[in-house]
């Protein structure tokens, strides 16, 4: 009952979790820029969203390999 267990992959879930929300950001930029119709296209909207997703992965693989022993 009073067994407490540590997770092993806990200095990694920063950089996991940046990965996925730069990739989620993007897959959402690259549908706003070449899906016709959609209601941002053209306001530059998507390409601030891949930017951002692409900073945001560059940032999560510095941080996974920096914090690896």
């Amino acid at each position: 009952m009073g067994e407490q267990v540590k997770t092993t992959g806990n200095r990694n879930m920063h950089a996991v979790i940046l990965c996925v929300i730069g990739i989620v950001l993007v897959v959402v930029g690259e549908t706003i820029i070449n899906v016709r119709g959609m209601p941002f296209r053209g306001s530059g909207l998507g390409t601030l969203a891949v930017i951002a997703g692409v900073v945001l992965l560059v940032i999560a693989v510095l941080r996974f390999f920096y914090k690896r022993k």
